[in-house]
């Protein structure tokens, strides 16, 4: 099979290699991989930036894909052969209290797929059957492959952010995952703006704009006083400005990681009792509501996913890196 293999720690160690299928063990399933979504993460491990270190060569890059099963080992119960699925991402050990209340994604011990193992920018990928996520079999592939980051949204916005109809809604960030939690949070039925960078004005804004969405640059002002700032960008000014302006008893859910420490007023943090939320990633419940979301045509994010071969991927990693692309999806075979 073919795969995108980070080899070593420079941008040009990482390159199409081919490997052999891997063979099932207990509770595992073989999915042959229909697309599969490049993200942030990916980049940052591709260049082995400061925080990725963790992230030790071989490994096969990619977290947000769908695939369809053509093994499972025999002790797997509930999945087929030609059952199309996604896969949780961040992976718990299901066995400490953090997993069993559901939050996965906190437990110590967790892994990421494409990161801490191999993942889906493959042909084939190997998976434990406890984090498939079932897909309806009409889903295009592109869609499924963009399940994973819309769930983070749903969990910054809805899980973390407590957003419901009648809210008003800040998003920063006009990356595809704050688009996505500016669409998450419409469809709740708040009354959402889009804030970018003005450098996002040039793409970014105008493709959310045609989905319909409110959009403002940081330099335009005019949003007031939110009930719910949701941080998608990274960014610390970002953060800062939230804080600063979200109305009283109002809430902050900081879903975007931050490459540098931010700083901000935070006596007005105290004062006006303003509530900050840390929204890391996702889990099932958030994966299981976006599906279904999707399936009812209620997330059109089509406009923004971007097609390339998985023998381009590279190219992909490239062109999201220079803020070139919204969504690379990668099609095994394409």
């Amino acid at each position: 099979m073919r795969s995108l293999v980070k080899t070593g720690p420079d941008v040009t160690d990482t390159f199409i290699v081919d490997r052999e299928i891997p063979e099932v063990r207990a509770g595992e399933v073989l999915l042959k991989v229909e697309a599969c979504g490049l993200c942030g993460s990916d980049i940052h491990a591709w260049r082995s930036d400061l925080g990725y270190e963790w992230v030790i060569p071989p490994v096969c890059l990619g977290h947000e894909f769908i695939g369809t099963i053509v093994t499972a080992a025999p002790d797997v119960a509930g999945w087929a052969v030609g059952d199309r699925a996604v896969v949780v991402s961040i992976q718990g050990c299901l066995g400490c209290d953090e997993c069993a209340a559901g939050r996965t994604q906190r437990c110590l011990t967790r892994r990421v797929i494409g990161l801490s193992y191999d993942g889906g920018m493959s042909e084939f990928v190997r998976v434990s059957a406890d984090y498939l996520v079932r897909v309806p079999a009409g889903m295009s592939a592109e869609l499924g492959a963009a399940v994973e980051p819309l769930s983070v949204a749903a969990h910054g916005v809805l899980t973390v952010g407590g957003v419901v109809s009648g809210q008003k809604v800040v998003v920063t960030g006009a990356g595809f995952v704050g688009i996505c939690c500016a669409l998450v949070a419409r469809d709740a039925g708040a009354d959402v703006t889009l804030v970018g960078a003005p450098r996002d004005s040039v793409s970014r804004l105008p493709a959310a704009a045609a989905l319909g969405l409110r959009t403002l640059t940081t330099d335009d002002g005019g949003w007031g006083e939110p009930d719910v700032w949701v941080e998608a960008s990274g960014a610390a000014a970002a953060l800062a400005m939230a804080i600063e302006q979200t109305r009283s008893g109002g809430r902050v859910s900081a879903v975007g990681m931050f490459t540098t420490a931010p700083t901000a007023n935070l006596n007005l943090l105290v004062r006006r009792e303003i509530e900050l939320h840390g929204s890391y990633a996702s889990v099932l419940h958030d994966y299981t509501l976006v599906i279904d979301l999707l399936a009812a045509g209620r997330l059109p994010v089509e406009s923004l996913l971007e097609k390339y071969s998985l023998e381009d991927g590279v190219e992909a990693l490239t062109a999201a890196a220079d803020a070139r692309t919204l969504k690379p999806i990668l099609i095994p075979g394409a």
